[in-house]
């Protein structure tokens, strides 16, 4: 991810407090799981200095985990201010419209982006913290 703060990148996998996140960084996660049989939302975190801001399933549903925004007491309950306007959680949605809305929601928020170019011919930066 590119973001227009200081970031030291994209995580993924990356475990509550993980160190990653120290020393002032932000660390902005976006997880999918797609092999799993069961239809398991995508997960947004974001962490700052060892600490959980936020976190939720892009669906904004209770079938994994709470269905709201949960994390830091001044950034969550922000955030899910943000999802409400938007017009989320809306259970009459369909899932990937609520996904879309929520991730534009959280670029808009956090001031993050995904350049086109590296995303189809180049390589976005990540983090491995453990191997298989």
């Amino acid at each position: 991810m590119v973001v227009r703060r200081q970031v030291r990148g994209l995580a993924c996998g990356v475990r509550r407090g993980a160190p990653l996140s120290r020393g002032g960084a932000h660390v902005f996660q976006l997880e999918y799981d797609e092999q799993n049989v069961k239809s398991v939302p995508p997960r947004f975190a974001y962490r700052h200095d060892g600490r959980d801001m936020c976190a939720f399933n892009l669906h904004l549903n209770g079938s994994w985990g709470p269905g709201g925004v949960v994390g830091d007491p001044e950034i969550a309950p922000r955030v899910e201010a943000v999802l409400a306007a938007a017009g989320l959680p809306d259970d009459d949605l369909d899932p990937r419209t609520a996904h879309r809305t929520s991730l534009e929601v959280l670029e808009a928020l956090f001031e993050l982006s995904l350049p086109r170019e590296a995303i189809v011919s180049g390589t976005l930066p990540a983090v491995v913290l453990r191997t298989g």
